[in-house]
């Protein structure tokens, strides 16, 4: 561990020293090691720290492409998944939030709880939603608060994806919706 920490010092000053254009090369050159090999645990944590680090250097363009290399890499290193998933940027996180089975329920959740409605249109665009991450994200608002209306958005948006994959889920939806009171 103590040679991790002297490499991630040197690879620190690197990043400081480097122009942008040698950043972005050592990026894609890190990224395209990690997805091709086969590396232990403590490997792939180095490799997110390292890609981490420069990642924090780059467009958002840049972010949006590694954002969507990793997505779908299930091997992917945990802290750049959830990096990539709370960026502000849509086109960064879109591919995380839509894709990366790294990505924890309970990180779903709070990404629902802090990011905008496109955010949330891409959680509910996942192949599969866990129960707790609907569940909670109701939850997660207190009643008076000015975040109501975010989640009014996402279970909208929720029924929304249940209605157009799921038809009993569909007849569900619309007879909730006839019965409420206007």
């Amino acid at each position: 561990m103590t040679e991790q920490k002297s490499f991630l010092r040197d690879l620190d000053e690197a990043v400081q020293r480097g122009t942008a254009e040698s950043r972005a090369r050592a990026l894609w050159h890190t990224t395209d090691l990690m997805i091709t090999g086969r590396y232990s645990e403590d490997e792939i944590w180095t490799f997110g720290e390292v890609i981490g680090r420069l990642a924090d250097e780059i467009e958002v363009a840049a972010r949006a492409q590694l954002a969507k290399q990793l997505a779908r890499f299930d091997q992917a290193p945990v802290n750049i998944i959830h990096k990539l998933a709370f960026d502000d940027s849509i086109e960064v996180a879109g591919p995380i939030l839509r894709d990366s089975v790294k990505l924890e329920p309970y990180a779903l959740v709070a990404n629902v709880c802090t990011k905008e409605q496109s955010h949330m249109l891409a959680i509910t665009q996942r192949k599969a939603l866990d129960e707790s991450v609907t569940r909670r994200a109701g939850d997660a608002r207190q009643p008076g608060s000015r975040e109501v209306g975010r989640e009014k958005r996402w279970r909208a948006l929720l029924g929304f994806r249940l209605s157009a994959h799921d038809p009993a889920g569909r007849r569900r939806f619309h007879s909730r919706r006839a019965t409420r009171p206007a």
